[in-house]
């Protein structure tokens, strides 16, 4: 049975090490992120996803952390610690009473969450919890995807020890869909730009 104590480590260090000055760098970094990216475009959620691991990688170096991306390369982990431990990053930022995705599954068969993981929730922090400090009736199996539920999620908060308190916000509503980016169209518009298509520019949708 897998211990976690060097992921542990790592997170404490985070809590214990964290300047105000990083704190609320990270905190507006992902502010300006979710007013950018409204996660209720779909595509949108994997480049959230994806900018939320670089800016964690980022904290954690910022207290001499030695941690690289890592996610490209491996399903289970997105950052890669020293002595090949991985730590896998997940955001919830609806600001609801809802439970956290922990793995996409990909197709058939059954999966397991066996990777200690910090959780980036709306309005509460950076949450560090790992499958032995959740009842087994937390994580739950929906078919496509494995679930940590809401009172697991919940479970880890009320613990002080487990949890570093920052403003993460909220991510914007539905209704303001409309005044998002949309991620595809952002990188095609910046890869015309820089190689001066302007024909294809002109033409741009908006």
């Amino acid at each position: 049975m897998a211990t976690f104590n060097a992921e542990r480590r790592v997170f404490d260090r985070l809590r214990a090490d964290c300047s105000d000055e990083v704190r609320t760098q990270y905190e507006n970094a992902i502010r300006v992120l979710l007013e950018r990216y409204n996660t209720t475009i779909y595509e949108n959620r994997f480049v959230v996803g994806g900018a939320v691991e670089v800016f964690t990688c980022a904290i954690l170096r910022s207290v001499g952390i030695d941690c690289t991306l890592y996610s490209s390369q491996e399903a289970k982990g997105d950052i890669l610690l020293p002595g090949g431990k991985q730590v896998s990053i997940k955001g919830s930022f609806t600001g609801k009473r809802q439970g956290v995705i922990l793995m996409n599954k990909r197709g058939g068969g059954t999966r397991e969450w066996d990777t200690a993981t910090l959780f980036v929730v709306s309005n509460v922090g950076i949450v560090y919890g790992t499958p032995q400090m959740v009842g087994s009736d937390d994580v739950k199996d929906v078919g496509d995807s494995l679930v940590l539920r809401y009172p697991g999620l919940a479970s880890l908060i009320a613990d002080p020890a487990n949890v570093i308190p920052m403003d993460i916000a909220v991510k914007q509503p539905t209704e303001m869909t409309g005044f998002s980016h949309k991620a595809s169209a952002a990188v095609a518009r910046q890869v015309l730009f820089e190689t001066k298509a302007d024909a294809l520019l002109s033409a741009f949708p908006t």
